[in-house]
């Protein structure tokens, strides 16, 4: 099996980074900008239970997709 390398600090191809940008969206349609820290911590939780398994899957089953598009792009950033 071939080794791939890729950049452990690559946001392109971390797909939490994804995740968290749903998180963030969610929290800001959903809740005032200003918060208790226990409302907060209770938002994001709401906010990371929104997550679906299918919005999971989506991700993974894209995951070859992004690993063309930073090859195709040498590296460099892509529009995920």
């Amino acid at each position: 099996m071939p080794m791939i390398f890729w950049s452990l600090y690559s946001p392109d191809l971390n797909l939490i980074e994804s995740i968290w940008d749903k998180m963030k969206d969610y929290l800001q349609d959903n809740f005032p900008e200003q918060m208790t820290y226990s409302q907060l911590r209770a938002a994001v939780q709401e906010a990371w239970d929104s997550i679906t398994v299918d919005q999971l899957n989506e991700l993974i089953d894209g995951m070859h997709d992004r690993c063309q598009a930073v090859i195709d792009a040498h590296g460099m950033h892509i529009p995920y």
